[in-house]
């Protein structure tokens, strides 16, 4: 066994399962993965302005309470601020909390990869693909390559994904408004519809610079995939809602500026990086189990085999055919 080309801290016992390597990865190069986050939110800051003006246009189609008018009279009468003697600084404040809610919507969309730069997010992914396979990381040199090879299918997926997520969104909105027994289940038909995407999206960007296939097998396999593992996908969904939605209002709900701190930290500097990640990584199981390499894809296919001791039926019968 050749473990030359693995750096030291990137090396772990095959006897130790996929658990163990995710949690022994994210802590060696977690300073990596909140580097990742960091530019992650910089690169996309352009799509930040695209994620805010889906939010103030389909909010409210949503409920019409997402109208910010009716939204601070709705926080008025229901006594959650202001009062009587003070109503213009309980308006103010039912205002605040209805933009902190669109930024919230801003920030899942954008860290569910939903609303981003397609070829940036390449980038990322490559990063994300190479601490998968323990093979040691150089930052921007995998980030301009995940870029520069991957750039016209990751910016068509991107361009996919707004489409996708519009419809979703417009479709729930318009259905679920109805007040109709077959309005509600078809609008919850592409509310679930939209969870579902999200985690495909993320499989999307991980296959893309994982393996040479075309655009649309990619989004077919990625939906085969979520058939096939439906339990641990649905896990990732609650893990998304979790991390993206509950843990930031539960912290702002106490309306201290140290909370408020602590949610900016948590935005900037670590969840979206951990999120992709753990996506990620899920996905390079799937495709290391389902999806044989074909010639061209990783050229470090059989350095790995080499490096990490990996006897993997389809992996070598890949390599015989390729005249490794």
């Amino acid at each position: 066994m050749n473990l030359k080309k693995v750096p030291k801290e990137d090396y772990v016992p095959e006897q130790h399962g996929p658990v163990f390597n995710f949690f022994y990865t994210l802590k060696t190069h977690f300073f990596t993965i909140t580097s990742v986050n960091f530019l992650f939110l910089v690169f996309n800051i352009p799509m930040m302005f695209v994620a805010f003006a889906l939010v103030l246009l389909f909010l409210p189609y949503l409920n019409s309470v997402f109208v910010p008018q009716n939204f601070a009279q709705f926080m008025l009468d229901s006594g959650v601020v202001g009062n009587q003697a003070i109503n213009d600084v309980g308006t103010d404040a039912a205002y605040q909390i209805y933009y902190l809610i669109v930024v919230f919507c801003v920030m899942f969309l954008m860290g569910t990869t939903l609303i981003v730069i397609g070829p940036f997010q390449a980038g990322f992914s490559q990063i994300y693909r190479n601490l998968y396979r323990q093979e040691g990381v150089f930052f921007f040199s995998d980030f301009k390559e995940g870029m520069s090879n991957n750039w016209k299918q990751s910016l068509g997926a991107s361009i996919v994904s707004i489409i996708v997520t519009s419809i979703c969104l417009l479709a729930s909105g318009f259905y679920l408004n109805m007040g109709t027994s077959w309005g509600t289940a078809v609008g919850t038909f592409f509310v679930i519809l939209f969870f579902v995407f999200i985690i495909i999206q993320n499989m999307v960007y991980t296959m893309i610079v994982s393996r040479d296939i075309p655009l649309h097998k990619i989004y077919k396999n990625a939906f085969l995939f979520f058939l096939l593992k439906f339990g641990p996908c649905l896990g990732l969904i609650l893990m998304l809602i979790v991390t993206l939605i509950v843990i930031p209002s539960m912290l702002l709900v106490t309306t201290t500026y140290f909370a408020y701190a602590i949610v900016v930290f948590y935005y900037i500097v670590l969840i979206f990086g951990v999120v992709q990640f753990a996506i990620a990584y899920f996905t390079g199981e799937l495709i290391k189990e389902y999806i044989a390499p074909k010639s061209g894809d990783y050229d470090n296919d059989s350095e790995d085999e080499d490096e990490y001791g990996e006897d993997d039926e389809e992996d070598e019968a890949a390599g015989e055919g390729d005249g490794d």
